[in-house]
């Protein structure tokens, strides 16, 4: 008898818990229902499906704010956060202000109603996600709508490290309906903020700047091959690096090597000292081109101008190398030199040109009967084939090869040694 008293009280308490709890769901129930936004809400949304596109031609705007941007220059993609901005309307979800209290907006989230299946169409290597994220839009009574998610998209992007590190990448970010033609989704630019074009955040990347973006639009073929048309919206973004560290590095380290090439066609030919700076020259050489490879990006259609600089530079280098060995191995011939070589050298060193830049150096005595007698000059220098010939063949070939270097040099530092000036030509190109 005690125990079936004690279930039954149990019961009882439980079905007394019970109702108290429906009570006070129901006077929840009672406060809401008084809201006026639920209301609308219940109104606007009464039947209405997420999954059915407005009637009609249904006009979407589209607007473009690049927050950050992240290069990826191993495979030559740009990873860019913006916002963006989609306008369009829906008359399904439209109301009567007057009929809920002057209500002209309501905030809804985004998965709540239909939106656009606008995403990007730009070659990628992430998955192509079609669907906005999850976000709060803003509906107006007229049944205008205002989203600005987040969005993250990556595309490859042409490199063009002509002029590195003076370097430029040109990204297009191509927008357009997923599944829809145009006479079903007509996708048009419009600007970010109500004060204009706003496409770019004010701030700097760390080693890119956007120096120009512009957009365009054109009709293509759909995907879906079903004999309709889609529309493209496309950002064009031109980055351009930073170049401020890597090119005093490689600029100065091209200089450096320029001057070692000269300083060693300089020496006298049997001196110790050249034979090493010549041989010290080649070493940085390589050294040089092992680090500026570390460096360079491995993507681009055109090698880098840097880089052919350093290794046309190379080629001097070891040329100079080279002919020390050989200048060497002349001066120590005791055979008779050719009677043309010695017709050339007298001529040469008998000429005033000769006097002045040669004499001076191969005899000081002839330099002194220079300053002391110009005009009588003629037998200046005095030959004995066998013994000086050689010699003086070898530095009038060392001479020419110190100015033909330096002429290359200058050319090549012309053509090839990269500005900030060469890259703001090649802008004015793309």
């Amino acid at each position: 008898m005690s125990t079936s008293f004690h279930v039954f009280f149990v019961i009882v308490s439980v079905l007394l818990l019970s109702r108290e709890g429906s009570c006070a769901n129901a006077l929840c129930k009672d406060i809401l229902n008084n809201s006026i936004t639920l209301k609308l809400k219940d109104y606007i949304f009464c039947a209405y499906d997420t999954d059915v596109k407005p009637r009609g031609i249904t006009l979407v705007q589209f607007g473009l704010y690049i927050r950050q941007f992240d290069v990826d220059e191993l495979s030559s993609t740009v990873s860019f956060d913006a916002w963006i901005r989609m306008l369009w309307t829906d008359p399904l979800l439209s109301w009567d202000p007057t009929a809920f209290d002057g209500i002209n907006s309501l905030h809804v989230m985004n998965d709540e109603i239909w939106v656009p299946d606008v995403t990007i169409h730009s070659a990628t290597i992430m998955d192509v996600d079609i669907g906005m994220p999850k976000v709060q839009c803003w509906v107006n009574h007229t049944g205008s709508i205002v989203c600005v998610p987040s969005m993250s998209y990556t595309t490859f992007c042409e490199s063009d490290h002509t002029w590195w590190p003076y370097d430029i990448m040109n990204c297009t970010i191509h927008i357009a309906s997923w599944a829809h033609s145009t006479n079903e989704i007509d996708l048009r630019f419009t600007d970010f903020s109500e004060e204009g074009q706003l496409t770019v955040d004010g701030s700097e990347h760390l080693q890119w700047a956007v120096v120009k973006v512009s957009r365009s639009e054109r009709l293509i073929d759909s995907k879906f091959g079903l004999g309709f048309i889609s529309k493209y919206l496309s950002y064009h973004v031109l980055l351009k690096r930073h170049a401020s560290m890597y090119s005093t590095i490689c600029i100065t380290m091209a200089i450096v090597l320029m001057m070692m090439t000269l300083m060693t066609l300089w020496l006298e030919p049997k001196s110790t000292e050249r034979m090493i700076v010549a041989n010290l020259n080649l070493v940085l050489h390589f050294y040089s081109l092992q680090e500026v490879q570390w460096l360079l990006p491995y993507t681009g259609a055109r090698s880098p101008e840097l880089l052919l600089f350093y290794e046309n530079s190379l080629i001097l280098a070891t040329v100079a190398l080279i002919l020390t060995s050989v200048l060497r191995h002349v001066q120590e011939l005791t055979t008779e030199a050719p009677c043309w070589l010695s017709s050339v050298t007298i001529t040469i060193l008998r000429s005033r040109v000769g006097q002045v830049f040669l004499a001076s150096i191969l005899d000081s005595r002839a330099s002194a009967r220079i300053e002391t007698n110009v005009d009588d000059n003629a037998q200046l220098v005095s030959f004995d084939k066998q013994k000086t010939t050689w010699r003086y063949a070898s530095i009038l070939i060392g001479w020419l090869a110190f100015i033909s270097v330096f002429l290359v040099y200058v050319i090549m530092l012309i053509v090839s040694l990269p500005t900030d000036r060469s890259t703001a030509v090649l802008l004015t190109r793309t």
